[in-house]
C-alpha cells in the first residue's frame, strides 16, 4: 500500500505539468465477468466505466455483412472473418454463449450513450477496391443511425483512412501503426487525419513524434497501456489517449492521481 501511495505521489507530481491522458477501452471492457472482447456486453461495460471511447474491429464477410470481430480466424475454427458467410460465422458462439455482433447491433448499443466515442477500426481487406466497399457500407450505416459525429475511424490501412475522408470529409480519421518508420505527424496533417495511434515501442523510442504531433494539433494514442508506469510515461510526454485492455484499472489509477493532486 505504501508503494502504491509513493507511486501515486510521484505520478501526481508528474501530471501537475501535463494533462492526464484519456482512456480508450481496447475491444471494450471485456475483463468483466460474462463478457468477451468486441461484443455488445464489452461495449456496455465500458460505457458504465465512463471511458473516453471504446475501440472495436470491423470486418466485412464474404456476403457483405459488417461484423464486429478482430479476426481473421474465428476462434479455433477454420472460418475466416472475411472469407466466410455471415450465417456460418454467426453460428459460432463466443465464450459464455455470446454472439459475434453485427455492426448495426454494436451501433445500437453505442447510441445509448452518446458521450462514449466509438473508435471504429476498419480492418485491412484483400484489395483497395474491397476496402472502399467496406468504408462505403460503414458510412452508409453510420449516417442512417446518425452516429458519424460519435465515431472516430481508425485503420492500419492508409487507403481506408483516405477513403473515409474522401466520402465523409468532416470525419475524424486516425492512422494506426506499429512500424518504427511510421507516418510523421506532418504527413498525417497533410492527409487530413486527426490523429495517430502508435504501438508503444514506436512512440517510446521516438518521443519526438509526440512533440511534433502536439505542435501540429494531431491527437496521439499509445497502445497497449496495461500498467501504471506506461500511463505515467504517456502523461509526461503529452499523449492524448491511452488504449488499454484494463480500462477499469486505468480509470481508477487516474482518478487516484487526481484525488492526490487535489489534496496537495
Amino acid at each position: 500500500m505504501k508503494k502504491l501511495f509513493l507511486t501515486i505521489g510521484f505520478a501526481a507530481g508528474t501530471l501537475m505539468l501535463a494533462a492526464q491522458p484519456q482512456v480508450v477501452a481496447h475491444r471494450g471492457f471485456h475483463a468483466a465477468e460474462g463478457s468477451w472482447e468486441n461484443t455488445v456486453s464489452s461495449l456496455r461495460n465500458a460505457q458504465k466505466l465512463g471511458v473516453y471511447g471504446v475501440e472495436f474491429d470491423v470486418n466485412m464477410t464474404a456476403d457483405d455483412s459488417l461484423i464486429v470481430y478482430h479476426g481473421p480466424k474465428i476462434l479455433d475454427t477454420k472460418l475466416h472473418a472475411q472469407k466466410n458467410r455471415f450465417a456460418e460465422i454467426r453460428a459460432v458462439k463466443l465464450p459464455g454463449g455470446l454472439e459475434i455482433p453485427t455492426l448495426r447491433e454494436f451501433f445500437a448499443q453505442g447510441q445509448k450513450d452518446p458521450s462514449t466515442k466509438l473508435i471504429l477500426e476498419i480492418k485491412k481487406h484483400a484489395t483497395p477496391q474491397r476496402e472502399t466497399q467496406v468504408v462505403e457500407a460503414i458510412l452508409r450505416l453510420a449516417r442512417e443511425m446518425r452516429l458519424v459525429p460519435q465515431i472516430e475511424f481508425i485503420s492500419f490501412s492508409r487507403h481506408a483512412c483516405d477513403e473515409v475522408l474522401r466520402l465523409q470529409p468532416d470525419a475524424v480519421v486516425v492512422y494506426v501503426s506499429s512500424d518504427m518508420a511510421a507516418m510523421s505527424p506532418a504527413e498525417a496533417k497533410k492527409r487530413g487525419y486527426g490523429g495517430l495511434s502508435y504501438q508503444l515501442n514506436v512512440l517510446m523510442n521516438r518521443p519526438e513524434l509526440v512533440d511534433e504531433a502536439n505542435r501540429l494539433g494531431i491527437a496521439t494514442t499509445l497502445w497497449m497501456v496495461n500498467d501504471c508506469e506506461l500511463i505515467d510515461w504517456a502523461a509526461r510526454h503529452g499523449i492524448t489517449y491511452v488504449s488499454t485492455d484494463c480500462p477499469d484499472k486505468a480509470e481508477a489509477y487516474l482518478e487516484a492521481v487526481a484525488a492526490y493532486k487535489n489534496k496537495k
